[in-house]
């Protein structure tokens, strides 16, 4: 199904300062011609103060200025814009590290990788489906520091599972039981990218959808 994106901030500066230009353009007109026919048939033994006009022309002269900066800023937007969609391109093809809990399955496998903290005990990893059921619990590891998990896409029973997106749990615990934190990224590839509400969307080989701040590094 294909997302039409809504229009963007650009876009929206864009169209004020325009209907501000015309607007601004007809005012400026209008003024001039009541000014001049004014001018035209003034008394001239009490000619008109030419003050009040000066005024409401610095005054056309301001409006006008910050009508052509609001120009300026609208363009400047679209290209950063511009800009940020290429670079968001360059993605497509390439493998990258996602901070996530979403484990794809292809192929019939999977790798991950999770930290593990200080004053660990031992490690729980359960591997959840979209239902949220548990089809795999495996022990991990209870060293500090990074580790690569791999998993043959087997369950507990060694039924080998459909390809997806399943979920993974990574519990290290302390010697009294309590959870303690960790972080865990996945490896996909990019397919293609998406536009939605004015976001940038990474669509995985796997089917999974990302933001861009949950992509750690790019190979």
């Amino acid at each position: 199904m294909t997302t039409v994106a809504p229009p963007s901030a650009a876009g929206s500066q864009q169209t004020t300062a325009d209907v501000a230009s015309v607007r601004l353009a007809q005012d400026t007109q209008s003024f001039l011609k009541l000014l001049t026919a004014q001018l035209a048939n003034q008394d001239p033994m009490a000619p008109i103060d030419a003050t009040q006009f000066v005024t409401q022309l610095a005054q056309f002269s301001s409006v006008e200025q910050a009508v052509q900066s609001n120009t300026r800023l609208a363009e400047v937007l679209g290209e950063l814009r511009s800009s940020s969609e290429r670079l968001d391109l360059a993605y497509v093809g390439r493998t990258v590290e996602i901070e996530s809990d979403a484990l794809p399955l292809i192929g019939g496998g999977a790798k991950a990788s999770y930290t593990v903290p200080e004053d660990t005990e031992k490690t729980e990893i359960r591997i959840l489906d979209q239902k949220g059921t548990i089809v795999r619990t495996l022990e991990g590891s209870s060293i500090p520091g990074s580790h690569l998990l791999t998993w043959d896409g087997l369950d507990d029973s060694g039924v080998k599972l459909a390809d997806g997106i399943y979920q993974i749990d990574v519990a290290p615990r302390n010697p009294a039981g309590d959870r303690l934190g960790s972080t865990v990224q996945t490896a996909d590839t990019v397919e293609r990218v998406r536009r939605v509400d004015g976001e940038t969307v990474f669509v995985m080989r796997s089917g999974l959808q990302v933001q861009r701040d949950q992509i750690v590094s790019a190979g």
